[in-house]
C-alpha cells in the first residue's frame, strides 16, 4: 500500500510537472504568434484584448518610472536645500558678530550718522541696560572695601558675586540688542541707502565704513542663498503639485504595480489561450514558426503524458480499492469461521447438557419405583 501511495504521489508530480511545461510552451508560443501579428488575425477579441493589456501595462510601468523620477529629484532638492539651510546658517552664525558691532556704532550717542526713527526702541534699551551695568559697577566698587567682621565679608562676598553674574547677563542683553540692532539698520540701508547719511560737517568714519562693507557682503552672500532655496523650494512645490492623484505617491506607485501585475497575468492567460488555438486553427497555423511548431508538437507530448499518468493513478487506485475489498473479504471469513466454532462448541455443550437431563430423569424415575 506505501508503496503504490508513493508511486502515485510521483505520478502526479510528473503530472504537474508537466502541466507547468505544457502552459510555459503554450504562453511562450501564443507570445510569439500576438507580437508577430501585433494583434492582428487573432481569433475573437484576442487582438484587442492583447493590445490593449499591453498599453495599459505600458502606461503602468511608465507612470511608476515617472513618479520614482519626480521622487528621487524631490529627494535630490531636500539634500540641496538642507545644505543651502546650513550654509546659510553659518554665513548667519558669521554675520552676527558683524551686527553686533554695527549696532554698537549705531546706538552709540557718538555715532556721527543719521539713525531712522526705527532704531530709537534700541537706543532706549541699550541706555536702559548701560544705566543698570553702571549701577552694579557702582555697587561692587562699593564692595570692593567692605571692613566689619568675617559676617559682613562672607555676605560681601555674596553680594559681589550675585552682581557680577547680573553684570554678565546685561552684558549678553546688551549684545542682543546691539546685534538687533544691527541687523535692522543694514536692512533699512538696502532698501533705502539715504537713510544712513553723514549728519552735518562730521567726519567720516573709516572704521564703520569697513564694516558697513563686510556686512553688506555677508548679506548678499546670505541673499544669493535664500534665493537659492527660493527656487529649489519652487521647483520641488511644482513637482508636487503636478502630482495627478489623491493618494500618498508611494501608495500609487504600489497601486500601479499591483494592476500591472494582473495585467501581467491576464496577458500570460490570453498567450496560453492564443496557444491553444495555434494547435487547432489553421488560420492562426499559417503563421507559425518552425520552432512554434516544434513547441506545439511538444504540448501534444505532455498532454499525452498526462494522460497516461492519469490512467496510471486510476489503475494503481483501483488496485487499492480492491485489496481493501478484498481485506474486507478476509476479515469477514475469519469472523464466519470464528462464529462457525462457537456455533460448534454450542452444538457439543447442548449435547452434554442434554445427556444430563436424561441422567436426572432417570434417576428421578429410578426413586419413584421404590
Amino acid at each position: 500500500m506505501d508503496e503504490q501511495r508513493r508511486a502515485i504521489r510521483e505520478l502526479e508530480e510528473k503530472s504537474r510537472e508537466a502541466l507547468l511545461f505544457k502552459t510555459r510552451t503554450l504562453e511562450d508560443t501564443g507570445k510569439a504568434l500576438a507580437e508577430r501579428l501585433e494583434g492582428a488575425s487573432l481569433p475573437g477579441d484576442q487582438g484587442s484584448f492583447y493590445r490593449r493589456f499591453k498599453q495599459e501595462i505600458a502606461d503602468s510601468e511608465a507612470s511608476v518610472e515617472s513618479i520614482q523620477g519626480s521622487l528621487r529629484r524631490i529627494k535630490e532638492l531636500d539634500e540641496e536645500i538642507t545644505i543651502k539651510r546650513i550654509e546659510k546658517a553659518d554665513r548667519e552664525e558669521e554675520a552676527s558678530p558683524l551686527y553686533t558691532a554695527l549696532g554698537r556704532h549705531v546706538l552709540d550717542e557718538q555715532f556721527t550718522r543719521t539713525v531712522p526713527a526705527e532704531l530709537y526702541l534700541y537706543k532706549r534699551q541699550r541706555t536702559l541696560f548701560l544705566d543698570r551695568a553702571a549701577s552694579l559697577e557702582q555697587r561692587l566698587l562699593d564692595l570692593e572695601n567692605p571692613g566689619g567682621g568675617i559676617f559682613s565679608r562672607f555676605t560681601g562676598a555674596i553680594r559681589r558675586g550675585i552682581f557680577r553674574r547680573g553684570l554678565k547677563k546685561i552684558e549678553g542683553q546688551l549684545d542682543r540688542v546691539h546685534c538687533q540692532g544691527g541687523r535692522l539698520y543694514a536692512g533699512i540701508l538696502e532698501t533705502n541707502p539715504g537713510a544712513g547719511e553723514q549728519s552735518g560737517d562730521a567726519p567720516a568714519d573709516s572704521d564703520f565704513a569697513v564694516l558697513l562693507r563686510d556686512v553688506r557682503a555677508k548679506r548678499q552672500l546670505i541673499a544669493e542663498l535664500d534665493d537659492a532655496i527660493g527656487v529649489l523650494e519652487e521647483e520641488k512645490n511644482k513637482i508636487r503639485g503636478a502630482f495627478y492623484f489623491k493618494e500618498k505617491p508611494k501608495r500609487h506607485i504600489k497601486m500601479l504595480k499591483e494592476r500591472t501585475k494582473k495585467r501581467q497575468r491576464d496577458l500570460l492567460e490570453l498567450y496560453r489561450r492564443i496557444g491553444e488555438a495555434a494547435g487547432s486553427d489553421p488560420a492562426l497555423q499559417q503563421y507559425l514558426g518552425d520552432q512554434e511548431r516544434l513547441a506545439l508538437e511538444k504540448v501534444l507530448r505532455y498532454d499525452k503524458e498526462i494522460e497516461e499518468n492519469h490512467r496510471e493513478i486510476e489503475r494503481i487506485e483501483t488496485a487499492m480499492a480492491i485489496d481493501k475489498e478484498r481485506k474486507k473479504i478476509t476479515r469477514f471469513e475469519r469472523a464466519v469461521d470464528g462464529e462457525k466454532k462457537r456455533a460448534l462448541s454450542s452444538e457439543k455443550n447442548i449435547t452434554e447438557l442434554n445427556r444430563k437431563i436424561a441422567e436426572v430423569h432417570k434417576k428421578i424415575g429410578e426413586l419413584s419405583e421404590e
